[in-house]
């Protein structure tokens, strides 16, 4: 009896990379690199690291989205379209949709999210954190908080109308969250006792799911290891990624917390005699 391979497995994911119109927008020509050669080295970096899943999320807009997608793609990466947005209290927030997501739908989904139209891509929306997580649940998607310890971050603490211990303990609502290394390399000691769950303000009922993601705007940038992160899932979607950040301490790591080459693992049981003879059992 052969149950096929449908085992859970680390997969090594960049969620939030940009496509070549950030660079343009926010950086002129800086990087020099046409849309073309932008896409294809961002394909080359993936594979070189090989990196399997790919969130990609520029700054309250999906141009680019579509270019990028197919060059990914074209490489059995799995890609995860969205954007970012900046909630009313200057939140930023990664908002990542199923694989094959539409880019009209991408901005139909965006268009909801209480953007002033002609507004900078970057200002806040008119809508709270929370209200956009619930809206961003609905549309079938999945956020987590961007560089959460930085000046738009969710852990600003008091700093520019920081202090949102009520979005951060919404364990329903707030399921993951950026760091730009490991714990201790947070050099505000406040903020670790947040992470690790001991300050009592911000006690969380679940452990969040702790993300090593960058803002990659530059090919360069996934050749730092902190771009990605190791999501255990069975097979890479949306949905698993949800889950698997609800799940934190079994299913989610950091990016120097696995090491695939010695990574050991029991895949297969295989009885070849007896009562059970020839039953196999993917774990």
């Amino acid at each position: 009896i052969a149950m096929g391979q449908d085992f859970a497995r680390f997969w090594k994911c960049a969620l939030q990379v940009n496509p070549w119109t950030y660079a343009q927008q926010y950086q002129g020509t800086a990087h020099k690199l046409s849309e073309d050669d932008y896409n294809n080295a961002i394909v080359d970096r993936c594979v070189k690291h090989e990196i399997q899943v790919v969130g990609i999320a520029d700054h309250g807009c999906v141009d680019g989205v579509e270019a990028l997608r197919k060059a990914l793609e074209a490489k059995g990466i799995v890609v995860l379209p969205g954007f970012e947005i900046a909630s009313t209290e200057k939140v930023h927030m990664v908002c990542l949709y199923p694989a094959g997501t539409p880019t009209a739908t991408l901005n139909q989904y965006l268009g909801s999210l209480g953007l002033a139209a002609g507004a900078n891509k970057t200002a806040p929306s008119s809508l709270g954190c929370l209200a956009i997580a619930e809206k961003v649940l609905k549309q079938g998607g999945f956020w987590y908080a961007a560089h959460i310890t930085g000046a738009n971050g969710l852990l600003r603490l008091n700093q520019d109308g920081g202090g949102l211990a009520h979005i951060w303990t919404s364990t329903d609502s707030v399921l993951a969250a950026q760091i730009p290394g490991d714990i201790p390399s947070i050099p505000e000691p406040e903020i670790q006792k947040i992470l690790l769950n001991k300050n009592a303000q911000y006690k969380r009922d679940r452990p969040i799911a702790l993300l090593n993601s960058k803002d990659v705007r530059h090919p360069d940038d996934l050749d730092n290891q902190r771009a990605c992160s190791w999501v255990k899932m069975t097979s890479p979607t949306l949905e698993a990624l949800r889950l698997a950040c609800r799940d934190p301490e079994s299913r989610v790591r950091l990016s120097h917390e696995v090491n695939p080459t010695y990574y050991s693992r029991i895949e297969k049981i295989v009885v070849r005699r007896g009562y059970l003879e020839d039953l196999e059992l993917y774990l």
